[in-house]
């Protein structure tokens, strides 16, 4: 039996994308072929790199690093959990004797419950206590930031956040990565709806119901024993607007995440998306091409999605490896 292509099928009703021949095109982009300063912002690069960790560290460092030097102020947006990231981070701090005292830290989001309180960093289901864990706990005492230079989300304070963080200038660079949705962390179609660009920039922090998707992405994190446990995810969470991204002086987008300890194929769609796909309100990650910034990718996200049916790549594997043992 054949397989044949009469059965056809729009996008589910939840993705904001109805364009299918769109969207066929923006999943067979190559990524790697479109590397460098080759988006309607000059400014907006695209780098395949073979370790997206290592670049995140090191670009954090240097920062850090400047910083002191300069005994200038640094203030930074971080996504977490990143523990990997800032194990590494805090071990070259340590051993170059880097000073932290100038560096402010706020977080991309954080989780929240049901009635919308706040996840504080003591919990081990805040995204700020693991950075607290990785990165602040890690550090030499001498190096730390002092305690008030990080800001926790609170309860409280979700409709403050963004002003603590244009008190001191606006950020000066904000760390990113895009949820499966095709969002920017929280930030998604439904969480930010919007009628047109200008509109969704605009936009600041506030608390959100996050997509399913995001809630799945979530639940393969080592916060949720990389079990896929949906159960276990707060099902709220309070964000940075996609405002606040616009007005950090530098944007750097991270495309690396993995679950349990795979590949990154669920993120291959979402970074063409982004990348590829309309510059529209509905297309959330889109805005990034709007910024100076760079998306680094690795090789695995890279890849062009093989979508093509089971049986159409299988059969011949399968007699490629009865071939190659003489059967």
């Amino acid at each position: 039996m054949a397989f044949h292509s009469s059965f056809k099928f729009a996008p589910g009703p939840w993705f904001p994308i109805k364009d299918q021949e769109l969207l066929d095109r923006v999943v067979n982009e190559d990524v790697s072929a479109r590397q460098g300063k080759n988006f309607e912002n000059p400014d907006f690069e695209l780098k395949v790199v073979f370790d997206v960790h290592n670049y995140f560290a090191v670009d954090l460092m240097q920062r850090i690093r400047l910083s002191n030097l300069k005994n200038e102020k640094l203030v930074v947006i971080l996504p977490s959990p990143e523990n990997a990231v800032y194990i590494s981070l805090t071990e070259a701090l340590n051993k170059f004797k880097i000073s932290c005292k100038n560096v402010h830290v706020f977080f991309l989001n954080e989780y929240a419950n049901e009635k919308g309180e706040v996840a504080p960093w003591q919990s081990p289901f805040s995204k700020s206590g693991q950075f607290m864990k990785s990165f602040y706990d890690r550090l030499d005492d001498e190096l730390k930031m002092p305690i008030e230079n990080i800001h926790f989300w609170s309860t409280e304070n979700v409709n403050t956040y963004a002003n603590e963080i244009e008190s001191l200038g606006g950020a000066d660079v904000c760390y990113t990565y895009l949820s499966w949705a095709g969002g920017i962390g929280a930030i998604d179609n439904e969480t930010y709806p919007a009628k047109t660009v200008e509109e969704l920039t605009s936009l600041s922090c506030r608390l959100v119901t996050p997509a399913l998707e995001t809630i799945a992405q979530d639940s393969l994190r080592g916060m949720f024993g990389f079990a896929g446990d949906v159960s276990s995810v707060p099902p709220k969470a309070v964000t940075v607007g996609p405002k606040e991204l616009m007005n950090a002086k530098e944007w750097v987008d991270l495309e690396y995440l993995v679950g349990c300890a795979g590949t990154g194929t669920h993120q291959r769609f979402p970074i063409r998306l982004a990348l590829f796909g309309p510059l529209c309100p509905e297309n959330v990650g889109s805005i990034m091409r709007l910024h100076k910034g760079t998306c680094y990718v690795c090789p695995e996200v890279a890849e062009i999605p093989n979508s093509a049916p089971d049986y159409d790549f299988l059969i011949p594997a399968l007699k490629e490896i009865a071939r190659k043992e003489g059967m």
